[in-house]
């Protein structure tokens, strides 16, 4: 999954908060729609001190009212300087109206496109590789698998006492094991 930036009015923000940029990204796939209003600022302190009144903002004049609205919104505050760990931590733990992220300490004048690929970071773990590495057997564990292999995993009445049955097998091995 992407996001892409897209054109979209942010004029509701832009007029109220002149020294903050404002970007719109959507993810590119329509089954799991993300939407990020990205506010670049030029200090920590405009973030600290508008991040409140823009969530405001967002809620009043950019979400609908349909209940799962906050859960595919996302606020990202952007900024050179530091925020505070306890100011970062309040911000993205208030997940009214939208979740956020604050991106601070980055260098100045960041492009878009740097922010896209460092939110798509944050927000899908594009940076994660899966790599698949042989299971190690252990010798000497205790071997399990001859008790619990093949063991229907559908929910029909033959395949749960089937299940039922293997689990006595390995109570009763344990047991015999104690004495």
């Amino acid at each position: 999954m992407k996001l892409l930036n897209k054109e979209s009015d942010l004029e509701f923000l832009s007029v109220e908060y002149e020294n903050i940029q404002f970007h719109m990204l959507r993810s590119d796939d329509r089954l799991s729609f993300i939407s990020c209003i990205v506010c670049v600022c030029e200090t920590a302190q405009e973030i600290i001190g508008n991040w409140r009144a823009i969530q405001n903002m967002v809620a009043v004049y950019h979400q609908h009212s349909g209940g799962f609205d906050a859960w595919n919104m996302y606020l990202a505050f952007v900024s050179a300087e530091r925020i505070s760990v306890w100011e970062k931590y309040e911000i993205e733990n208030n997940k009214f109206s939208a979740r956020k992220i604050v991106l601070d300490g980055l260098q100045e004048n960041i492009d878009i496109d740097q922010l896209i690929l460092e939110l798509e970071r944050q927000l899908f773990g594009s940076d994660l590789k899966l790599e698949t590495q042989p299971s190690l057997v252990q010798e000497n564990s205790t071997d399990f698998g001859k008790y619990y292999r093949g063991a229907p995993l559908d929910f029909k009445n033959e395949s749960k006492e089937k299940r039922a049955f293997m689990v006595d097998k390995i109570i009763k091995s344990l047991n015999s094991d104690e004495n």
